[in-house]
């Protein structure tokens, strides 16, 4: 840490200033550095390359996600802002390298101005937002948007971002940084009829338990909300009232469509991972066969309930813990505590003991047994590229020595989305894959990047290592022989965004030449 003993009121002040305006000289230098990179990879590009599902925009993403600890989204929002300040706002980009303004302020200037298509507007927007910029600091989120708005408008007023009609502000968003452990924030704006029916859809379902329930209504509601999920056409809620006569208990189907995997050396209902739901079905390999039906794994016993789950009685939070153990983590999502992991298995959550690493042995054919799969999947959680978070269940399963001359083995089996699969197919990106899971990413300039599985960070108690049985010598191996060919895209990414815009400024327009006819009267 910073020595800043004996200072005074006055020099931490000063020196928080400064420190402030270095951050945005910083975030200026990184953000031109950024789009130096973009046009490394995209001024040249020509049509084919531009067609291509990876084409520069995407090399460039996959450079600046590695080198920043990005997700590939985080990343691309960085390039969009870099671009910006360096062609569209040049003004607004040089208050930022001379510190007279903050990064929040300049990302919230690029992404309203996104709509103004016309050069001369942009230019006069940009020299008027120069002018206000450095006042918009103190400014709360929503009056810093609304003093860009009132520039925009004075310009270019069908640029105005998503601010003529409610209809258009609808949106449902998942989860936010404040989201306390095994649950997730839901908030956004329906239309008003379908409130109406959704509502009443949620009530109806969380009166069809008994008395006895220990929900409250709004948890009943919300409880609801994930059994449509799983079953648009239920009838009823399944009760938690613990009485075996009671027509409305049984299997929760919410707790049904969930497998909990369990590592052989944890306590009874200590999970490592939960999968919302069960892999979809692998294609049958026509050289192979159809797969091997996996060998009974023993079940483990169910966990204890933690009574202070439910309901709102508060002595019951005051009681002791009921639940003790390893959590679980939803992969592709976050971390389920002890009492919840406990919760699912309770109501019906399919309780599946993952094979010990020391018994999976090296499969003879290219598509992963289902044990096998799971088993990676559980360990890795996400896609094992550097900054990528994508769920290991939406993930294809990767050969890091490819097939045959690797095996197929959880030592050399990892898994990537499908974008940084083809990164690695096609675009010169190489990975090492270790035996406790961690990967060595190298990418085309020979720099280096480690990723580690999630298991090992969460669960570093847990056996993972797997060694991977020597490659194989061989000369079919390879992409070449397989006859892959690099996807295509419909449409270019610039000629979608282009449209995108299009297609927003003319409701826009739509929007003011309706507002402007005298009302019928």
């Amino acid at each position: 840490m910073f020595d800043l003993g004996g200072a005074g009121d006055a020099a931490l002040i000063e020196a928080l200033r400064t420190a402030t305006r270095a951050e945005a000289v910083a975030a200026a230098q990184r953000w031109a550095i950024i789009a130096a990179l973009v046009d490394w990879h995209c001024k040249d590009e020509d049509e084919a390359q531009a067609s291509a599902a990876l084409d520069g925009w995407e090399y460039a993403a996959a450079e600046i996600s590695a080198a920043c600890g990005l997700s590939r989204e985080s990343a691309a929002g960085q390039m969009r802002i870099a671009l910006a300040l360096r062609d569209r706002l040049p003004k607004v980009g040089a208050l930022l390298e001379h510190g007279e303004i903050s990064v929040k302020t300049a990302a919230a200037i690029t992404w309203r101005t996104r709509l103004v298509t016309d050069t001369e507007a942009l230019a006069l927007i940009d020299a008027a937002l120069a002018g206000v910029a450095p006042t918009l600091g103190v400014l709360s989120q929503k009056n810093t948007e609304t003093a860009i708005d009132v520039w925009i408008e004075k310009f270019d007023p069908v640029a105005v971002h998503c601010t003529r009609t409610a209809a258009r502000s609808r949106c449902l968003e998942f989860g936010s940084q404040e989201d306390p452990a095994g649950t997730v924030a839901v908030w956004g704006r329906l239309l008003a009829t379908d409130a109406a029916v959704l509502r009443a859809r949620l009530t109806t379902l969380a009166d069809t338990v008994c008395d006895g329930d220990p929900r409250t209504m709004v948890q009943r509601r919300a409880d609801a909300m994930g059994l449509l999920a799983i079953d648009p056409n239920a009838e009823r809620l399944t009760c938690l009232c613990g009485d075996p006569e009671c027509p409305a208990g049984g299997v929760d189907p919410r707790s049904a469509a969930v497998t909990v995997y369990v590592l052989t050396d944890t306590v009874p209902g200590a999970a490592t991972g939960v999968v919302p739901g069960n892999p979809a079905p692998r294609p049958e390999d026509p050289n192979t066969g159809p797969e091997p039906a996996p060998a009974p794994e023993p079940e483990p016993d169910p966990p204890a309930r933690d009574p202070g789950v439910h309901g709102g009685d508060l002595q019951a939070l005051r009681a002791p813990v009921a639940v003790t153990g390893s959590p679980g983590v939803i992969v592709g999502g976050g971390v389920l505590p002890a009492p919840l992991v406990a919760e699912l298995v309770a109501t019906g959550a399919r309780l599946t003991t993952l094979t010990d690493p020391a018994a999976l042995t090296a499969e003879p054919r290219y598509r992963p047994s289902a044990r096998l799969a799971a088993w990676v999947r559980t360990r890795d959680l996400t896609c094992t590229f550097p900054g990528c978070h994508r769920g290991a269940q939406r993930c294809d399963l990767d050969h890091s020595v490819p097939w045959p001359g690797g095996a197929t083995h959880p030592g050399n089996l990892a898994a990537l989305c499908r974008t940084h699969h083809l990164l690695k197919t096609f675009a010169g990106w190489t990975t090492l894959q270790h035996p406790d899971g961690t990967h060595t990413w190298t990418n085309p300039t020979g720099h280096t990047y480690t990723t580690v599985p999630l298991t090992r960070i969460l669960f570093p108690d847990k056996h993972i290592h797997t060694p991977p049985p020597p490659p194989t010598p061989t000369t079919t191996a390879g992409i070449g022989d397989r006859g892959l060919a690099m996807p295509r895209r419909r449409h270019t990414r610039t000629h979608t965004q282009a449209a995108r815009i299009s297609a927003e400024r003319r409701l826009n327009q739509q929007t003011l030449e309706q507002n402007a006819k005298p009302p019928p009267f």
